[in-house]
């Protein structure tokens, strides 16, 4: 076998608008990619980020552990150039590189074009990677891309598993040493299914799993929760699905069993927050209800947009009926609501339009209301017509942040759309609303999770650090707007702004 000792190194990446909620998050592909070759190799997981490891003492790991080939992923598409100095680091150590995630799938030829890549994994990895070891050479292993005397070799894409109940759970146990939160939580993550059938235009989802969509049973999920209960110092468990609402009939008996578990003390009193469709929610605000009882205490949602028009224009499959419902619903079952909305999502949109948006987002009762730029991240619906239209300002994936403008808007410059991004922060509370809202805020808070939980000293200490470094993030970035010119769109009439317009098209 041509490897023997095999590293999966997770980068101690750094990019504004992830990291200010202080979290790490388990590296569950990682773990997935271990489960399939620990019987192969002599193999071991380090993460950088959970460890807050530098490059020196990364490579002085590197040097100890003497692998022969180190896997790397990429987390966001922002993180490219920071998880790429990690593979530089492998590669001067004479190893062979391997990258896998949503990034390197989608931007295949840029990720391989760096000197620093050998190998890229597109797609699913498990069944990939471990036939790659196996064989000891990428060629004919179908879901890779390789280099061959200076030229880029791709083979053929690899079929998804259909049964994901066959998956092997992940290999936690070599990542038993780490601390991983998320929200100021100690935390694990599940994956329940993977995919989404929508078709939004902004997302990269659908395109990486061909619009389709796979579950794992509820049996098969709750095994993995029994499994994660064995772990005392978890109190949050992250389901990490893009839309684990496909099914709702589904998501019914997942939570009648994990209330069944719990009151049979096979799962322990875990807590779980997840990402959802509000349309989904709206349409049955029973089994919304039931989520609540089974756990599930906060929910990361994408609005999108404020008006049915641009709903409509980036295919997101609702209106802004559903939304309004969907967020009831969850405040009816006691789940706090995290959404977004994309500001620059309409390319004919004007200042006052996007003025209208925050006014609106603000209106929502959104417990923690959030907004993002349009970011077209590679090989996208909105990639492709940005490219078409020459209006793509840098192919810098550093930059694809979601908080760094990125295109062109015709009606103003990229510094105005910043500003207005910047602007709405700062008018929904930096990221909890008025007082009224955050007073609901902790009121849902304090029901979910209990006093202990309000009152935990570590907690409240971090919470306040995120906090403040992100209002200092906003502030800086509004510095050109004094607090009056700030306030008229919380205050004022949108006819009547003339100071604050002028104020975001010279700033």
């Amino acid at each position: 076998m041509k490897w023997n000792r095999v590293l999966l190194l997770v980068a101690n990446y750094r990019t504004t608008g992830y990291d200010f909620y202080d979290s790490a998050f388990p590296p569950l592909a990682l773990e997935y990619i271990a489960a399939y070759v620990e019987d192969l190799v002599d193999i071991k997981i380090i993460d950088s980020k959970a460890a807050n490891l530098s490059h020196k003492q990364v490579k002085k790991e590197i040097e100890k552990y003497q692998p022969d080939l180190v896997g790397l992923t990429v987390p966001v598409t922002s993180a490219i150039e920071d998880v790429l100095s990690y593979a530089k680091i492998a590669k001067k150590h004479g190893c062979t590189t391997v990258i896998g995630g949503w990034h390197p799938t989608l931007a295949v030829e840029h990720t391989l074009l760096s000197p620093w890549i050998d190998i890229v994994v597109r797609g699913e990895g498990e069944f990939t990677f471990r036939e790659l070891i196996e064989t000891g050479s990428p060629e004919n292993v179908i879901g890779l891309s390789y280099k061959k005397d200076g030229e880029l070799v791709h083979n053929l894409d690899r079929p998804f598993l259909k049964n994901l109940d066959e998956l092997k759970l992940p290999a936690r146990h070599l990542v038993k040493n780490y601390k991983y939160r998320i929200f100021n939580m100690n935390c694990d993550a599940i994956e329940t299914s993977r995919g989404c059938p929508q078709g939004c235009k902004f997302c990269s989802t659908h395109v990486v799993y061909k619009r389709s969509w796979r579950p794992r049973s509820v049996e098969n999920i709750i095994q993995e929760l029994e499994v994660v209960s064995k772990n005392k110092k978890v109190t949050d468990v992250f389901f990490v699905d893009d839309n684990i609402l496909v099914d709702m009939r589904r998501i019914r008996n997942l939570c009648v069993e994990i209330i069944k578990g719990k009151r049979e003390k096979r799962i322990r009193d875990l807590k779980f927050f997840f990402q959802g469709r509000l349309d989904a929610m709206a349409r049955h605000p029973d089994i919304t209800r039931l989520m609540g009882k089974a756990g599930f205490w906060l929910v990361l949602v994408g609005v999108e947009a404020t008006d049915n028009k641009t709903l409509e224009k980036i295919d997101k499959g609702c209106n802004i009926d559903k939304i309004k419902q969907g967020i009831e619903a969850l405040h009816d079952a006691g789940i706090i609501v995290m959404g977004n909305v994309i500001l620059g999502v309409d390319l004919e949109a004007s200042i006052d339009d996007l003025l209208v948006t925050i006014k609106k987002t603000n209106e929502l009762t959104l417990d923690l209301p959030s907004f993002t730029l349009l970011t077209p991240f590679p090989s996208t619906g909105f990639y492709s017509e940005m490219r078409d239209k020459n209006l793509l300002l840098s192919e810098d994936y550093s930059k694809y942040n979601w908080l760094t403008p990125v295109i062109k808007t015709p009606n103003f410059s990229p510094q105005a759309l910043r500003t207005l991004l910047f602007l709405g922060f700062y008018n929904a509370g930096y990221y909890a609303g008025n007082f009224p809202n955050k007073l609901e805020l902790f009121k849902r808070a304090l029901k979910s999770r209990g006093i202990k939980y309000i009152r935990d000293p570590r907690r409240i200490y971090r919470t306040a650090r995120a906090f403040f470094s992100w209002r200092k993030i906003v502030n800086d970035n509004l510095k050109s707007l004094d607090r009056k010119v700030k306030n008229q769109i919380k205050y004022g009439n949108l006819n009547e702004m003339d100071d604050l317009k002028n104020a975001i098209i010279n700033g």
